[in-house]
């Protein structure tokens, strides 16, 4: 075979010859050379070329494995040391094949175990940073405080020694971010670099090679960012006119799933309560608890609960959350549960009931509602004039509803500020601060706030439960009303349209 290998009658096509003697031993032959293969169910095995191991060799290579195999052993890390093994003429029993083969992982691993470098490169400083921050931060930050360490784009510097890098390479990669991607990321990406960097200066100085650095002149290394004020703040009507329209027009695009209930009813849930929508999703139906001795007036009431990694960190890392939920927003907010199944433990079922809705799904139908929708089917770009072949199909049409309804734009996180406003405006701007889980200051507070009364029934921490409820009533009671009205006429609106 190694003859007919090197002939040429072998120079267009390969040949497999399975040996009858020994299962899955293969002689592959191509154009040149024949090679020897141990081919299983769960792994193919390449050993040596046919001239330096004969017939008989490779039958006790493929036997070696196959009893390798029945001890659970790496089958790939137990053929390579076992090929470099010469057996001769005097066969080795299967005991002593195994002795010298383990010897030889052993080895092979020890030399990969290469020492670390004295001094760290970029990359190890990346790596061992991770390994001390991430453990201090909120799980659901952590992924993402991670991807902006490790962009691309920091890959001409990752190899270099930290004590080699200077402000010229760290700006070259600044502007390489900036060009592929937002100046939110260039911020971020330059901010944790620089706490890195620190880090090691005062942690780490000797391993990181920055034990002769005098001062930080990484701070040097900056990006113009600033940014910008929200002031978008929605009406009321605004809101209930957005419910009413997103509720009416389900069906957004041909050839598309009409919104789903659970979003929905999350759509709701973020009118409702005014939660930051990361912390409202996580909302499960186990976390409501009827209200206790204290709050009497509270029947029919149920309270949510949030823990404190849970709710977004400031500086203190966050604190235990709890909303008192009326009767008439717990049904509503029932009824999409319902219509979306009403199996999932959480209370904004996502169309797989183990799951929740998550931000973007509510993103995003904010911007389908606004015409805002990206169509991945249809191609972007127009053709070149005059190029051969298939033309694009037309993007869909999608109406921006909320133009047409009169809707100024807004996002769902304006919906806080504006039960801030509406709050404050009946001097209820405790209970606003309270709701939003905001730190509040009593000073500025009437007598009527600061005598409310405080409860731990459900954390250690005080809640302010009958402050928050008497807050909440108030606008869910408006905003229902809102609603009501603002339903009526779209409705009478889309009846008209259609009939004309």
């Amino acid at each position: 075979m190694v003859a007919y290998a090197a002939s040429e009658y072998c120079k267009k096509e390969v040949v497999e010859i399975g040996d009858a003697k020994t299962v899955g031993l293969t002689l592959r032959v191509i154009p040149g050379k024949a090679v020897w293969y141990v081919r299983r169910r769960e792994v193919t095995l390449r050993l040596l070329e046919a001239q330096y191991v004969p017939l008989d060799d490779a039958r006790y290579y493929a036997e070696q494995i196959k009893l390798a195999a029945g001890r659970g052993v790496d089958l790939k890390e137990f053929a390579r040391v076992l090929v470099s093994y010469a057996p001769g003429r005097n066969l080795p029993s299967a005991l002593e094949t195994q002795r010298i083969v383990e010897l030889g992982i052993a080895q092979r691993n020890q030399a990969k175990a290469l020492p670390e470098s004295p001094t760290w490169t970029w990359a190890t400083l990346t790596d061992r940073f991770l390994a001390y921050k991430l453990p201090k931060l909120k799980e659901k930050y952590r992924k993402q405080y991670e991807h902006y360490l490790r962009l691309s784009e920091f890959a001409p510097i990752r190899g270099k020694p930290v004590a080699g890098i200077k402000l010229r390479d760290l700006e070259k990669v600044r502007d390489a971010i900036f060009l592929a991607h937002a100046p939110s990321a260039v911020h971020r990406a330059v901010t944790q670099s620089k706490q890195m960097l620190s880090w090691a200066w005062r942690f780490q100085a000797s391993k990181s090679g920055l034990e002769e650095v005098e001062h930080e002149w990484w701070l040097r290394w900056s990006f113009e960012y600033k940014t910008k004020a929200r002031t978008h703040e929605p009406t009321i009507q605004e809101i209930a006119r957005v419910l009413a329209i997103a509720e009416t027009f389900r069906h957004l695009a041909k050839g598309e799933h009409e919104t789903y209930p659970g979003t929905l009813g999350a759509l709701w849930g973020v009118a409702l309560t005014a939660q930051r929508t990361g912390a409202l999703l996580l909302l499960r139906q186990d976390r409501l608890f009827e209200p206790g001795k204290p709050h009497r007036k509270l029947r029919g009431w149920q309270i949510a609960n949030w823990t404190a990694q849970e709710m977004k960190g400031g500086r203190d890392g966050g604190r235990p959350h709890s909303l008192p939920l009326p009767p008439d927003a717990l049904r509503i907010l029932r009824k999409f549960h319902r219509e979306a199944g009403g199996k999932s433990p959480w209370l904004f079922q996502a169309r797989t009931p183990d799951k929740h809705v998550t931000p973007s799904a509510l993103t995003l139908l904010i911007h389908r509602l606004q015409g805002r929708v990206y169509d991945h089917t249809v191609k972007q770009k127009p053709a070149w004039k005059g190029k051969p072949g298939p033309k694009p199909r037309p993007k869909k049409e999608r109406p921006n509803l909320f133009e047409e309804f009169g809707v100024r734009p807004f996002t769902l996180h304006d919906i806080r500020r504006a039960i801030a406003t509406f709050l404050d405006e009946r001097r209820l701007g405790g209970a606003a601060t309270a709701i939003l889980g905001h730190k509040s200051s009593t000073s500025h507070l009437d007598e009527r706030e600061k005598l409310a009364p405080v409860t731990e029934q459900h954390y250690s921490r005080s809640q302010r439960i009958d402050l928050k409820a008497e807050g909440i009533a108030l606008w869910t009671k408006v905003l229902l009303a809102t609603y009501e009205r603002e339903r009526t006429k779209i409705r009478k609106g889309r009846a008209l349209r259609f009939a004309a």
